[in-house]
């Protein structure tokens, strides 16, 4: 769903439509989405920066302490935002 289909079955008089990016925006995420999924993004192209290996295994000792922490606050965040989105509840967004 590119828009809320309010919008696409109503404008009102004094509403102008300059440009109609929906279309666009949503090839432009499919074709993200496609680069993701298939492992050609991010490549090393995008990722000019390199962390030493010491530095790594700093930073993955300090996730891995509080890993648990982090989940579960992601997860009481999740379910705040999901019950808080009327869009969500409306199923608006389309089927999950």
């Amino acid at each position: 769903m590119l828009s809320h289909p309010h919008h696409e079955a109503f404008m009102p008089k004094f509403c102008k439509k300059y440009a109609s990016v929906g279309h666009s925006i949503q090839e432009g995420l499919q074709d993200f989405r496609k680069d993701v999924e298939g492992g050609q993004f991010p490549s090393e192209e995008y990722t000019p920066y390199a962390m030493k290996e010491d530095e790594k295994k700093l930073f993955d000792n300090l996730l891995e302490k509080d890993a648990d922490d982090r989940h579960r606050r992601h997860d009481e965040a999740a379910d705040r935002y999901v019950k808080a989105d009327e869009y969500e509840k409306l199923n608006l967004y389309g089927p999950k």
